[in-house]
């Protein structure tokens, strides 16, 4: 059989294909990455400002000695990106924890409420310690100083932490040790300058220092009070008991969670509607439908 002397050796591309495909490729990934970089690093079509919080405020929140933040009004895509990796990390770490319950507050986060590890006493029995309420009681020495009605829906919370806990540190047979893995903090703040604005926090303690975050991101937003119409509630819990408020709407009959809601640093506004009167878990967080893009569910005691 002969061979056709004008049939190519191969289908490969010649030198110079391979060289404008390579041009072409190279433009493409220069131009997303420039884009990208412009998204990740644009702070808001507003510019950013200097936010001056109360004294203590940015100590308590971030361990770091100042009085004013630089942020910029939202939407900030910056932030955003920044959410978004926080939200992972608690997916993470709520995996690999034990339980997660959500304490309400009034007061400014600080590392006065961060335990690196809650004692516990001989013989506690934790099927008794199912509830948001329940773990505060159980630990009341280390977080007394959060209130009472922990359950349901915290409407009346203006801030709120929550705790990932780990396992139990046999050290002695007496004395044993509950490991906090993280714990994560979202805090309203009115500034100062400009006044009448809110600056949201949301950080992650971890480790031996609970005065520094691991992770966070803030938002600020210029006008918008915290107050009756503010962004609550932050959490709600769902027990499996039928005694909670709220009906068969409040209940997780197989396996307890909590709802949770963090400020969106893409949204423009933080004030809603008014936040229904009464502690009925369902009618309690209506108005939080289209509040953020920042919603989880977390189980109170996550599958091993």
């Amino acid at each position: 059989m002969t061979r056709d002397p004008q049939a190519k050796e191969s289908d490969a591309f010649t030198l110079v294909e391979l060289l404008i495909a390579a041009a072409i490729g190279a433009a493409i990934i220069t131009a997303a990455v420039i884009g990208f970089g412009v998204i990740s690093n644009l702070s808001s079509g507003g510019g950013s400002s200097n936010v001056e919080l109360p004294g203590g405020a940015i100590s308590d929140l971030y361990g770091a000695d100042s009085s004013f933040i630089t942020v910029g009004a939202n939407p900030n895509y910056f932030q955003g990106i920044q959410a978004r990796q926080l939200k992972d990390r608690l997916v993470r770490d709520v995996a690999a924890g034990t339980a997660v319950f959500c304490l309400g507050r009034d007061f400014r986060g600080s590392p006065a409420i961060r335990p690196l590890s809650l004692p516990v006493q001989p013989n506690t029995d934790f099927r008794n310690s199912a509830s948001p309420d329940a773990f505060r009681d159980s630990f009341s020495a280390q977080l007394g100083s959060f209130p009472s009605g922990q359950s349901g829906a915290l409407s009346w919370a203006r801030n709120v932490s929550v705790f990932v806990l780990g396992t139990l540190d046999n050290v002695l047979q007496s004395s044993n040790n509950l490991a906090v893995l993280a714990i994560y903090e979202v805090d309203f703040v009115p500034t100062t300058e400009p006044s009448g604005g809110t600056f949201a926090s949301v950080r992650r303690f971890s480790g031996t220092n609970n005065a520094v975050p691991t992770d966070y991101y803030h938002a600020f937003y210029p006008g918008e009070a915290n107050g009756a119409n503010g962004f609550r509630p932050l959490a709600a819990f769902f027990p499996r008991s039928a005694a909670a408020e709220g009906g068969a709407f409040a209940l997780a009959n197989n396996r307890p969670f909590s709802f949770l809601w963090w400020p969106d640093p893409l949204a423009s506004k933080l004030e809603g509607a008014a936040v229904p009167s009464g502690s009925a878990v369902p009618g309690s967080y209506a108005n939080m439908s289209d509040r953020t893009g920042l919603f989880f569910v977390l189980p109170t005691f996550p599958p091993l």
